[in-house]
């Protein structure tokens, strides 16, 4: 069965004011593994050192990719960190990467020559999508094409609400990735709600928003996950995370503990 583990761009809020007790807060609800996405309130230091005490592994982070005058920090901290897999919350250039076919396959050869760069550490790049990445280009699902031009051992973190966004069965589009699906984002809320999300520029890059919050504790939702869970053979991780949330984020992220644990989707450490 997965290791559940936690996207902690879900908490960045509370990270910020406290990061060590947001953490225990974590830890406390059961989890065994969390998902970095950047460190606010803290240092990749500070938070190796706080995991190692709450008996936490972080296995993957959303990061960027291991190439050029960044190569090696990025590896140096993924190694500090032990993770097992780098993987881009989004694609370096944004929605721009996915305007042809040919921005495809030129996003590929990154992903390529980074998951190179990271191999002989033991360490594995991935992919994140969103919605907009899995549209057709020129006849084309994009996502197709990247998948085609990259080696296996290049990952596919599949967020299945953003799949079931896009329109694509959750269930099929893990099946399809295969091998790839190591690490899989278990997002629930309303698919069908129609929201409009647009890019906003952050201090950590471009990031999608909506004045709407379609993001729901696990179970909570539209998206079919104990279905998702029946086709996610090859996962080893499988994570909560929540964009946003008007009520308590922490308590959104324990009820997604509690269903995904009490159906028998992943474990955790209760």
């Amino acid at each position: 069965m997965p290791e559940l583990t936690v996207q902690l761009y879900s908490v960045r809020e509370l990270a910020k004011q406290n990061y060590e007790a947001t953490l225990r807060a974590i830890a406390d609800i059961g989890f065994t593994c969390v998902e970095p996405a950047g460190y606010p309130g803290a240092t990749p230091e500070a938070a190796s050192k706080l995991f190692k005490e709450l008996g936490l592994r972080a296995p993957s982070c959303h990061g960027g990719l291991p190439l050029g005058e960044n190569k090696n920090r990025i590896i140096e901290e993924a190694l500090m960190m032990g993770h097992e897999a780098v993987i881009t919350g989004c694609p370096p250039n944004f929605r721009e990467d996915y305007t042809s076919l040919d921005r495809v396959r030129a996003l590929a050869e990154l992903y390529s020559e980074a998951a190179e760069n990271a191999a002989p550490h033991g360490i594995q790049v991935g992919y994140h999508n969103h919605d907009w990445d899995l549209a057709e280009i020129e006849g084309r699902r994009g996502y197709q094409v990247f998948l085609e031009n990259t080696p296996e051992s290049v990952l596919w973190e599949a967020d299945i609400f953003w799949v079931a966004r896009a329109g694509l069965d959750p269930s099929a589009f893990i099946q399809e990735i295969g091998a790839r699906g190591k690490f899989l984002h278990f997002k629930d809320g309303v698919v069908s709600g129609g929201e409009a999300f647009h890019e906003k520029e952050t201090a950590d890059g471009k990031i999608m928003v909506s004045d709407a919050t379609p993001f729901l504790p696990a179970g909570r939702g539209q998206v079919d996950l104990l279905a998702a869970s029946r086709a996610a053979v090859h996962a080893d991780y499988i994570a909560v995370e929540l964009d946003s949330y008007p009520g308590d984020m922490m308590e959104a992220v324990a009820e997604s503990y509690r269903y995904l644990t009490g159906n028998g989707i992943a474990t955790g450490r209760k």
